[in-house]
């Protein structure tokens, strides 16, 4: 079966390039923060890109689109917008706004609105929504009226921003810590004190899935 990781690995080697090369050539190129780090969890399919990152990418390994996702065993570049690659990616996500970054909401299943979002090529958009927050706990992340984009899951890795239902009722979103025996919400406005729980009540807290991008609106 396919997948990006080995394709992108293949052609940064025939262009005789180290993860290094690439990403200071794509962040001269493009301005963007595209580390080492992240072109290394690309290649061990430990991430997705996003479709403006793959887009970026075909120009610097002069590939085209289809071949670096997959989709055509002719690697010569085509002529191909970004538009027309990123149409396949769009995907209407619903929004909810029962969310609080404070206080904490009662969670609500019923979405207010759904919204055009570019998703990382072969992602599942069933398995994404987009959030209203509410709340200064998480500034300056994440601020008062912004909304996130989560994937929906029902574990996050130790210190990521996820969404999370206490209790069955209350959804927060928060930054999770683990201990041996401990889970601690952690706000990243030092006003806001974490919540711990130890032994038997951690099972009151369950991710409901990890924030992938934050909007916000001036």
């Amino acid at each position: 079966m396919y997948n990006f990781g080995d394709k992108l690995k293949e052609c940064r080697r025939a262009k005789n390039m180290t993860l290094e090369e690439l990403a200071l050539k794509y962040n001269r190129r493009f301005d963007g923060g595209l580390s080492k780090g992240t072109l290394s969890k690309y290649e061990n399919n430990k991430q997705e890109p996003l479709v403006s990152v793959v887009t970026n990418l075909t120009e610097i390994l002069d590939v085209s689109s289809d071949y670096l996702l997959g989709r055509s065993d002719n690697p010569n570049p085509e002529d191909i917008t970004i538009a027309s690659v990123a149409d396949e990616n769009v995907h209407n996500i619903p929004v909810f706004n029962s969310v609080s970054a404070g206080l904490g909401r009662l969670a609500d299943s019923t979405p207010d609105d759904f919204v055009p979002t570019f998703l990382p090529y072969g992602a599942n958009p069933e398995e994404y929504v987009r959030i209203n927050v509410s709340g200064d706990s998480m500034s300056p992340l994440i601020d008062d009226g912004s909304q996130i984009l989560v994937r929906l899951q029902p574990n996050a890795d130790n210190g990521s921003v996820a969404v999370v239902l206490v209790d069955g009722e209350e959804a927060f979103v928060k930054r999770l810590n683990y201990g041996m025996n401990w889970v601690e919400l952690e706000s990243i406005n030092p006003y806001y004190p974490a919540r711990r729980f130890e032994n038997t009540e951690t099972s009151r807290v369950n991710v409901l899935g990890v924030v992938k991008e934050v909007t916000k609106y001036l």
